[in-house]
């Protein structure tokens, strides 16, 4: 299994490749490892594949967290990208539907089991803000959100669009993660 090439302060793992930017931000607590160093086995996984560069961004409970910034931050150590994929999860992808609308950069953004009864007004402005290409809402069937999905709707962004995953819950398997952005990555 790859390492990642650097890392910065336990909040941000790099894998350095080519042409595109994966930034990945994880839920409210999360490490750059994930529980079973699964972050770092599905970039690794997908960098292999593809060579991108991979970002996974730590989203420690006693933070509050700005995109622009921490892009900022990475662009140091990465150089620039003219395209970012965004990937969130949980905590991570309700900061995503909120924020990405502030990154011209960011094209295309999935985010993973979005907690739908916590600020749901700030997911709902900022994706209906959304300008890039696509933004995917993905929902485990047995995640607590998935009751809400419908409210998904009120969303009048056509770049919005979402997707129900069988057989999952709140914590995304590995395989199902690794399906999932490689779908989202060639689709």
């Amino acid at each position: 299994m790859k390492q990642y090439d650097k890392v910065i302060e336990k909040q941000f793992g790099i894998i350095k490749g080519e042409k595109y930017l994966v930034f990945i931000k994880t839920g409210r607590g999360g490490s750059i490892e994930g529980f079973e160093n699964k972050y770092l086995n599905i970039c690794s996984f997908l960098f292999e594949k593809y060579g991108y560069t991979f970002v996974v961004s730590a989203n420690p409970k006693d933070s509050a967290c700005d995109l622009e910034e921490e892009i900022k931050c990475i662009s140091k150590y990465i150089g620039d990208y003219k395209e970012i994929f965004f990937v969130g999860i949980s905590n991570g992808a309700s900061i995503g539907a909120a924020q990405c609308r502030k990154i011209e950069k960011i094209k295309n953004a999935i985010l993973i089991n979005a907690p739908l009864m916590i600020n749901f007004h700030k997911i709902k402005e900022g994706a209906k803000k959304f300008r890039g290409n696509n933004m995917y809402f993905l929902y485990g069937e047995d995640d607590p959100s998935f009751r809400y999905i419908e409210i998904l709707k009120s969303i009048k962004n056509t770049a919005c669009k979402y997707k129900i995953i069988k057989g999952e819950g709140h914590d995304f398997s590995k395989e199902s993660l690794i399906y999932e952005l490689n779908y989202f990555l060639t689709g």
